[in-house]
């Protein structure tokens, strides 16, 4: 009968491994397609990035035309003007507005380099995205072929199971699928050295006698699994 029991007992482990396996599936296929959401943030934000870079040149752009303006309406008052001071202010003026342009025309350039790498950077994401999104379409679809896979071991896996079933006594199968439900993976576990094989407690000697007696079911005094004595 021990020997019934552990052949049952292997297809029910590799049932629940398949369950969980099964369980598992949703949460593996949103894993997956997270992938390409990251992807889709990270070019959104490098899109924004971008767009607001691309505004900043056209403000400085702006600030550079009127103070080019500036400096033309300065040039325009020298020419009516009759007082030194007032010419010399004018041109103190002149200066500082052209300093100005030499300021913003350096962070236009430097604008400008951002932009450049801005833009290299989204066509690398743009390609990059392609990419992964091929790979997320490969991964889904060999997701959907384990699940149907799992489906099919399963069926076999509880049509061998039942067959298995048949050859034991009801009062052992009833008392084994008792305590595989509980500990959801041995119930059944060899003597070792005189400890429990599932929970490794020492176990009494009359525990261990009676385990050797393969008539009679035999129980851990401490995790309640079916003891045996193997050879």
């Amino acid at each position: 009968m021990i020997e019934k029991l552990l052949a049952l007992q292997e297809h029910d482990r590799r049932l629940a491994r398949l369950l969980r396996e099964q369980r598992d599936v949703p949460l593996r296929r949103q894993q997956i397609e997270s992938r390409l959401q990251a992807h889709r943030e990270s070019q959104k934000a490098g899109q924004e990035n971008l767009k607001k870079q691309s505004a900043a040149i056209k403000h400085l752009e702006g600030d550079i035309e009127e103070k080019k303006e500036q400096i033309k309406k300065y040039r325009e008052q020298q020419y009516q003007i009759k007082s030194n001071v007032e010419y010399r202010a004018l041109e103190h003026e002149i200066g500082i507005a052209q300093q100005r342009i030499r300021a913003l025309e350096d962070e236009e350039i430097t604008g400008m380099e951002q932009v450049e790498e801005l833009q290299r950077q989204q066509q690398q994401h743009g390609h990059d995205f392609q990419v992964e999104e091929q790979q997320v379409q490969a991964d889904l679809q060999a997701l959907a072929a384990r699940a149907a896979s799992i489906e099919q071991e399963l069926e076999q896996g509880r049509t061998a199971r039942a067959a298995e079933a048949q050859g034991v006594e009801p009062e052992w199968l009833a008392r084994y699928e008792r305590v595989f439900q509980r500990t959801g993976d041995y119930a059944l576990v060899a003597v070792d050295n005189n400890c429990c094989g599932g929970c490794h407690m020492q176990l009494p000697p009359s525990v261990v006698h009676d385990a050797r007696r393969a008539p009679s079911i035999t129980l851990c005094n401490y995790c309640g699994r079916i003891l045996y004595v193997a050879g």
